[in-house]
């Protein structure tokens, strides 16, 4: 799935900018690493609670606007 690729390619390049580890993410989000490790490899995929975990552990806000596009800022 596109969209959830993009997810993962966003995750994995936010995590870099920030300089902040997987194990460090899980620990924000209060779950364990290899659960994130998983839903980064794509193994696992995310549903709107388990993004919006993502989101808040990397202080990062969801927009979704009336045409249909989502964007994170």
């Amino acid at each position: 799935m596109v969209l959830q690729e993009n997810f993962r390619q966003l995750i994995k390049s936010e995590l870099a900018r920030q300089g902040i580890s997987q194990a460090e993410l899980a620990r924000r989000m209060g779950i364990a690493p290899p659960v994130v490790n998983k839903y980064l490899m794509g193994k696992t995929c995310p549903g709107l609670d388990v993004v919006e975990k993502f989101l808040v552990a990397l202080n990062l806000p969801l927009e979704i606007h009336a045409d249909e596009k989502v964007s994170v800022h």
